[in-house]
């Protein structure tokens, strides 16, 4: 009880602070993890380290959201420097050399500090898949802060269901659920995740949206963008457009990408409110601007095809590359589209192959079926009957017609 009471006096003590810094609601909770890290690593009061972490943040998280130099830099991710340099000066990790080693014996620690210099720019240059890597190894073995940055980076809550993962919230569960009771948003947030995938509790969409609306109704922008798709799907709960819409505009209201790109989708599609491509662009742009990958790419689609904005192809290839460099295989598709067809860039069969292989490596059957068809004539490879009928075969597989069709032809020749 007494670690219990110190650990919400941490709390009452940074949300304060943070509120009087202007600093919105979710970043603050999202930055509260690490309070979980900082009783590991620091041996004594919060308070004698607080006030610098506090002078970082004000210095360091207010221009870099304003700055467009990496488009993936959110509020969340802004806020690495300022974790990177507390640990620089209190553990003396400021060698990179030293915590790439200290990451690769497994330190999870360790993963979360690199992750943080390639995701923000921060020492090391920008890499968005390398942070992706090291949030996932280091939330698989338990650290809640590279978990929570890791659900702002990846396309969907979907993609970060490692059985690893689940393991250890399954092993932890009693830990979140004191947490939870004790009005923790981000703990009851993770556990409605649990029932909702099955992880660590049996599947009961039912408790999961109950944990949800406890975690929303705090504010956590998280929890009310996934309590959206649910009301949006009807998924444990009555199909309801108009409360999806509200929880995603009180997430996307804190910034929070994910709910851009819903609300986005919501008036692309006419969904509970009057259709506008330029209403869905405007969020679509918030969400992409902050490295949302679906987001990047349906703008890609949006302005291939004008809708909601002039068209420009140019710009279509920017937004996709954009995406297809986060390693979502729409984003890769539509590039080796782009690319085969001189569609705003120089025409290059080569640089079409490499996206269509990567696409491929993802099971993206128009992107197998493009493979197959330059394998059989020979593009930028050596023509290959065989290959060509395993990409065609596997393509339909997947339900391409053309690639069950072009199956068929290439079968019936000798």
């Amino acid at each position: 009880m007494d670690e219990i009471n110190a650990a919400k006096r941490r709390d009452k003590l940074i949300i304060s602070v943070f509120t009087e810094k202007g600093f919105s609601f979710s970043p603050v909770y999202e930055f509260l993890l690490s309070r979980y890290q900082w009783i590991e690593i620091w041996d004594g009061d919060i308070k004698a380290h607080l006030d610098k972490i506090i002078t970082a943040v004000s210095n360091e998280i207010k221009p870099i959201c304003k700055s467009n130099s990496h488009s993936f830099r959110t509020t969340t991710e802004a806020g690495a420097i300022a974790s990177v340099q507390s640990v620089n000066t209190d553990g003396g990790l400021n060698n990179v050399d030293s915590i790439r080693k200290m990451a690769a014996k497994g330190d999870t620690w360790s993963q979360y500090i690199l992750a943080r210099m390639y995701g923000s720019g921060y020492i090391l240059n920008g890499s968005y898949s390398e942070a992706v890597k090291l949030y996932k190894l280091a939330s698989s073995k338990g650290h809640l802060m590279a978990r929570s940055v890791l659900h702002s980076l990846v396309p969907s809550e979907e993609d970060v269901t490692d059985d690893d993962l689940g393991q250890w919230l399954e092993k932890n569960y009693d830990k979140f659920l004191i947490w939870a009771d004790e009005d923790n948003p981000i703990a009851q947030c993770d556990i409605g995740w649990m029932y909702q995938y099955g992880k660590g509790r049996k599947q009961s969409y039912k408790d999961a949206v109950e944990w949800y609306r406890k975690s929303a109704s705090q504010g956590y922008a998280r929890a009310q963008n996934i309590l959206g798709v649910m009301y949006r799907d009807g998924i444990g709960i009555e199909q309801s457009f108009e409360n999806a819409l509200n929880l995603f505009k009180k997430a996307a209201d804190q910034n929070y990408a994910r709910a851009q790109y819903h609300i986005a989708l919501m008036y692309h599609n006419g969904q509970g409110v009057e259709q506008s491509d330029l209403t869905a662009v405007s969020y679509l742009k918030c969400a992409a601007d902050q490295g949302h990958p679906m987001a990047q790419n349906f703008l890609g689609y949006l302005y291939q095809n004008g809708f909601g904005v002039n068209p420009s192809d140019v710009s279509a290839v920017n937004w996709y590359t954009e995406s297809a460099n986060r390693g979502f295989v729409y984003g890769q598709y539509n590039l080796g589209i782009m690319y085969l067809n001189g569609s705003g860039v120089d025409q290059s069969m080569s640089i079409a192959k490499k996206w269509f292989e990567k696409a491929a490596e993802q099971n993206h059957p128009g992107a197998l079926y493009n493979l197959g068809v330059f394998y059989e004539h020979g593009y930028e490879c050596e023509s290959s009957k065989s290959k060509a009928l395993e990409l065609f075969k596997k393509a339909a597989d997947l339900g391409s017609e053309e690639a069950k069709s072009a199956y068929e032809d290439l079968s019936s020749v000798s």
